[in-house]
């Protein structure tokens, strides 16, 4: 018989990562990277393995400690591609890391990287909007008393998209790019 940490002594980091992994039904890998920060906590990265039915699924935590004043909730990142190289899980724990606390995350914030993500994959930006996949998770709880953390999804792009981005509208584009949105070897639009 498997005994079972009790909720109390649970941290919120546990009740995050059980809200995750109880939701897919699956359990995730964790990694942890200290801040680069000063007084800031680690950031973690929660990654679900691409199977036959989803891709990898990596969501940050650690961004909803570093509050921004454009930030009007709690947030979190999330990634998902069709892909197995890890690189794509741990730019999502760079980003976070390295971003929280200057960064807002709004809908519609360009993330401009500089060089390609993965070997594999010319894609070097990311547009930011709410999750939109439906295999996202919308708003997770890292506790049962605290406020939900609001999932914003980063959807990868090449950075010579974001003029199109500009002329057509993110909504427009974004329904362009639907059936190939976590290809990682898509061609640019």
């Amino acid at each position: 018989m498997k005994l079972s940490k009790p909720d109390f002594l649970k941290s919120p980091l546990e009740h995050f990562r059980d809200s995750l992994e109880s939701s897919y039904g699956e359990k995730g890998q964790l990694f942890r990277e200290k801040s680069v920060k000063k007084k800031m906590p680690f950031v973690y990265t929660l990654t679900f393995p691409q199977t036959a039915s989803h891709g990898m699924r990596t969501y940050s935590y650690g961004v909803s400690f570093a509050p921004h004043p454009d930030q009007h909730n709690r947030i979190e990142l999330f990634l998902e591609m069709d892909a197995t190289d890890m690189a794509w899980a741990h730019i999502v724990g760079y980003l976070a890391n390295n971003l929280r606390g200057d960064c807002p995350f709004l809908h519609g914030e360009i993330i401009r990287i500089g060089q390609q993500i993965s070997s594999d994959s010319g894609l070097n930006a990311f547009v930011v909007v709410p999750a939109i996949e439906e295999s996202a998770e919308t708003q997770v709880r890292d506790g049962k008393k605290a406020s939900p953390i609001h999932i914003m999804q980063l959807i990868p792009i090449f950075e010579q998209e974001v003029l199109t981005i500009q002329k057509m509208g993110l909504e427009r584009f974004l329904t362009q790019i639907r059936p190939q949105l976590k290809n990682p070897k898509r061609k640019a639009f």
